[in-house]
């Protein structure tokens, strides 16, 4: 994906004042088959997922047996199938992972991002688009819900996925439909955007990437994503861990917002120091266009 399609100011004031077009088809995207899909997957993540029932997804975490983080996914149900999207880049290693805990059950699961086009529609006007291509009415999704539309003769699934604050829809479209779609949604307005400008509203929002943010070197608690860990729901893997270092209070470091002022390049993650002692590390910069201080995201002890 290009950094920018050529003004990264532009670019980001779409996100934030009207709609703007990304091509997400680099995230993982895994379709599940059998009925113990989501017993399974309740099994070993973090969040409740085996409620979910036709067009209701949720965010929850894999974690591994020292509760460190194996990735952060959303579970959707489909209902011929069970959707899983992941990281970028994360869909085999995210079934590898499944599998090595499916014994018994009816779950069959494969990768199948090279099946589709994933384009990622986001911004306070992006309702009105809905309406646009569909010549009809669109009331909106809840967080992570999903449901079919046609337009013309393209079967799309669109999945509500928020960037903070920042309303957003991804879609799912064949290959051979891919470009139609996209061209389409240019016509109405739309503002293509590349990395910079999404990268940038992330790291804005507080929220954690997989290979900056999080991997497995880092749990939950720490990454900020208490939100997705259900404390009340079954065993899952790492269970015991996070649950002791919430009762406890053992989290040693914490995901937090940066502002630096003076920085000129980043080197990739470095250590943060306070009084001449490491304190935490940043992993994430980022550059508001029009302001002068780098915003960034790290963690602190």
């Amino acid at each position: 994906m290009p950094a920018s399609y050529g003004d990264v100011k532009s670019e980001y004031i779409s996100l934030k004042e009207s709609v703007a077009l990304h091509d997400a088809s680099y995230l993982g995207r895994i379709k599940g088959t059998g009925v113990d899909v989501l017993d399974l997957l309740n099994r070993i993540s973090t969040n409740k997922v085996e409620h979910l029932t036709l067009g209701e997804g949720v965010p929850t975490v894999l974690t591994n047996e020292k509760g460190r983080i194996v990735d952060l996914i959303s579970v959707h149900n489909m209902g011929d199938c069970i959707f899983v999207m992941t990281s970028e880049g994360m869909g085999n290693k995210v079934v590898n992972w499944i599998e090595k805990f499916t014994i018994m059950e009816d779950s069959v699961l494969h990768e199948c991002s090279n099946m589709t086009s994933l384009l990622y529609v986001l911004g306070p006007c992006v309702t009105g688009i809905f309406c646009g291509i569909t010549n009809s009415t669109f009331n909106g999704l809840q967080p992570y819900h999903s449901t079919l539309m046609w337009v013309e003769d393209m079967e799309l699934t669109v999945i509500r996925k928020d960037l903070g604050d920042v309303m957003g829809y991804q879609i799912l479209v064949s290959l051979e439909h891919a470009e139609r779609l996209w061209t389409m949604l240019l016509g109405f307005g739309v503002r293509p955007v590349g990395t910079s400008a999404l990268e940038t509203l992330r790291v804005q929002s507080g929220l954690p990437s997989y290979g900056k943010e999080i991997d497995e070197r880092v749990n939950p608690l720490e990454a900020g994503l208490s939100s997705v860990v259900d404390f009340d729901k079954g065993c899952y893997i790492g269970q015991e861990v996070i649950a002791r270092l919430d009762t406890y209070s053992k989290v040693r470091k914490n995901l937090v917002s940066l502002v630096i002022s003076n920085w000129e390049e980043f080197p990739g993650q470095c250590i943060l120091l306070h009084e001449g002692k490491d304190v935490g590390t940043i992993t994430t910069l980022a550059s508001v266009p029009d302001e002068g201080d780098l915003i960034g995201l790290g963690y602190v002890r």
